[in-house]
């Protein structure tokens, strides 16, 4: 069977609601497109947030194929969907798709809606890797599939959920499919993998979504990782690595292992990842810096002790601090993110998250509107018929939040200390740089 994945692009949003979209691999479906080579299907990946599509080249594709799998979010946008899930809708008319198959976490978290107002042959919930190829395999039939849900007689049928598949047994990526010209991290530089080494969390933060992983936390073998590590850098070109792993020093010990192994294999690329502010130590950031790390991106998400700990977030402000300085002493450079519109919330906890902001001093520094996802404690207190909404509605006002949320920008990044600094660092082309990502983070 000829299936067609696409990862579409999507128009920006209302201020507020918008999610930077940067032309990053999509990891899941190239995964997937080594699963179905594997089971003896012909993959097709079409990738329209990293290359510009036509429609007409676009409906050219899906008349050939036999299967076309539309994805809403690729493994990067896992925790953060777009909350304008109306442009899925739009494109799915404007293709006429037949037969079609969903896969993301929009589908994950509205399945009905999806299914009616798409009108799909099948919606993947959950990781789509195995689940895709096992309804490839049924010629697209998804009737008694582990993970699908579809349409039958006008009713919606969910199939029991897949709890995820161990990590080594799914295929590496299917890289081939892309080009790394394509493919860039403005914060770390050009020719960008992605690259997984767990999936899950066992924390609880009340705002973090979830939903789209397995149960827990499952790792690949360190063996394997070191294997892709050096298929993506050595076969496909690539010079830098995400590891999109959402704890990335979760395993203290783990983590270490891994560090001397890529410092052994002596392959010539720098690294990021995510992780929190309390598992990390001096011992640990520098062995990461030694291996190739070159910047790691911490959830600060506010200076409020009471949010932290009523979000379940918690950290404290000095587990923050002690962290920043370690990486700062290190020369390892760091992003952090902050967001605004949690429960319980106010103005003057908006303000000392920017001056925390400040104070913490990041190379790099998001601020967000927290959307209320649903699955999420979060998005449990929202009150709005938007089965996506912005903001907790019934508590926040969204102007204010994505006011606060521009003025919090422009005072980090409009500082002359920092522009200063970095300027010495990187010289006018680096803050130019910098300059265009907060345009693209205020527009």
């Amino acid at each position: 069977m000829k299936v067609l994945l696409v990862n579409p692009a999507w128009p920006s949003g209302r201020p507020g609601t918008r999610r930077y979209r940067r032309a990053w691999p999509p990891l899941d479906l190239l995964t997937a497109a080594s699963a179905l080579r594997a089971a003896g299907h012909e993959p097709v990946l079409i990738d329209a947030r990293a290359v510009r599509t036509r429609l007409p080249d676009l409906v050219e594709a899906v008349r050939r194929a036999d299967l076309t799998v539309l994805q809403s979010t690729p493994l990067d946008r896992w925790q953060c969907p777009d909350l304008n899930w109306r442009a899925l809708v739009r494109l799915v008319r404007w293709l006429r798709v037949k037969p079609l198959a969903l896969a993301g976490a929009h589908g994950t978290l509205e399945p009905e809606l999806m299914l009616r107002m798409t009108e799909a042959a099948a919606l993947i919930r959950g990781e789509p890797e195995t689940a895709l190829t096992a309804l490839a395999s049924a010629g697209g039939d998804p009737r008694g599939l582990k993970g699908l849900s579809y349409l039958e007689s006008g009713r919606i049928v969910h199939e029991p959920r897949d709890l995820g598949t161990p990590l080594d047994d799914l295929p590496p990526p299917a890289y081939d499919l892309i080009h790394p010209d394509h493919y860039a991290y403005e914060v770390l530089g050009p020719r960008l993998a992605v690259l997984e080494t767990s999936r899950g969390c066992p924390y609880s933060c009340s705002f973090c979504l979830k939903a789209m992983y397995g149960p827990g936390v499952r790792y690949k073998s360190l063996e394997r990782v070191l294997d892709e590590v050096e298929s993506v850098v050595g076969a496909w070109g690539a010079k830098n690595i995400y590891f999109m792993d959402l704890e990335f020093t979760l395993d203290r010990e783990r983590t270490m292992a891994l560090c001397r192994g890529l410092r052994d294999s002596a392959l010539d690329f720098r690294w990021c990842c995510q992780t929190r502010v309390d598992t990390v130590d001096p011992e640990l950031l520098q062995s990461m810096k030694r291996s190739g790390c070159a910047l790691i991106h911490f959830g600060i998400e506010t200076a409020s002790e009471r949010l932290l700990r009523t979000t379940r977030k918690n950290v404290t402000p000095d587990q923050m601090r002690r962290a920043m300085a370690w990486c700062r002493e290190i020369g390892l450079a760091t992003a952090c993110f902050f967001l605004f519109g949690l429960p319980g919330e106010t103005p003057a906890d908006r303000r000392s998250a920017t001056l925390l902001a400040r104070d913490l001093n990041p190379d790099f520094v998001s601020f967000h509107v927290a959307a209320p996802y649903p699955e999420t404690d979060l998005g449990r207190l929202a009150a709005s018929v938007n089965p996506f909404p912005a903001c907790l509605a019934g508590e926040h006002d969204l102007r204010t939040l994505a006011r606060a949320v521009r003025r919090a920008y422009l005072s980090f990044y409009l500082r002359p200390a920092y522009i200063r600094s970095r300027m010495m660092e990187t010289g006018w082309r680096g803050q130019l740089d910098r300059l265009g990502l907060l345009w693209e983070f205020l527009r």
